[in-house]
């Protein structure tokens, strides 16, 4: 039996953006940038750079010694060369600030913050440099918070984390702002704050887990005038066709 043996480097590059279109994304990243010339820059493709998932690195590897090597190898070898691809970046705890601090993102527009303790949230979008330099420039921003705080600092922090977003971001349109599920005390509460505080009236897009339905009616009383999509979890409803039907005109039940 003859056996024949094809050298990857030897095949073209259309055979070969045809395997790494198969591959997950970061492990072609991983796998290729910094190999050889022409891997390297295959692999730099705005296809595999436009948009870069490092939340998948943590759900996919159960060692953490591994995880944290994985992405210290993004932080300091691979961000650095695709940066200005980056279109939109998908970041969980373990990378979030390193990705943030480390990067030159000039075309970044959609940023994805999945898992952050109330505490890093706050750190990043109430005091961190990041949104100073990218408060212009994100026009989709999506934040998840998982944190075990007590009930009222919830509140609070989460308020005030949703109010400097409003106040900061003056370009974005979609606007992604929850909690995980496993809270049970409602954490956001908007009565009186978007009488002081509303600059991003460009959204079109508001999704929000909110204390009650006053709060939806505080975010509905036409500050933010080009909504068109808005997806609200209430956590607390009294007597609500009746309350609706005395705040909001043109009410069919």
């Amino acid at each position: 039996m003859n056996y024949s043996t094809v050298n990857i480097l030897g095949l073209c590059d259309e055979i070969l953006l045809t395997i790494f279109n198969k591959l997950n994304k970061i492990d072609v990243l991983y796998s290729f940038i910094g190999v050889n010339q022409k891997l390297d820059k295959l692999a730099q493709d705005c296809t595999f750079t436009r948009s870069v998932d490092l939340v998948t690195i943590s759900s996919n590897e159960d060692n953490e010694s591994r995880t944290n090597s994985i992405l210290e190898r993004f932080c300091f070898d691979i961000i650095p060369r695709i940066q200005y691809n980056i279109e939109c970046l998908i970041v969980g705890p373990l990378s979030t600030d390193r990705i943030l601090r480390i990067g030159n993102y000039p075309k970044l527009n959609k940023l994805i913050l999945v898992n952050l303790s109330l505490k890093m949230a706050s750190r990043i979008l109430n005091k961190g440099s990041f949104i100073h330099i990218y408060k212009h420039q994100i026009s989709h921003l999506v934040v998840t918070i998982n944190d075990d705080i007590t009930a009222i600092r919830i509140k609070d922090v989460a308020t005030n984390i949703f109010a400097n977003i409003l106040a900061m971001f003056t370009n974005l349109i979609h606007l992604d702002f929850n909690f995980d599920d496993s809270f049970v005390y409602p954490p956001t509460s908007f009565i009186k704050l978007l009488s002081t505080t509303c600059q991003s009236s460009r959204i079109g897009h508001l999704n929000v887990r909110v204390r009650n339905f006053d709060d939806c009616l505080c975010l509905l009383d036409g500050r933010l005038s080009q909504l068109h999509t808005f997806i609200v979890k209430v956590d607390n409803i009294d007597d609500l066709s009746m309350r609706i039907r005395k705040k909001v005109k043109n009410f069919e039940s």
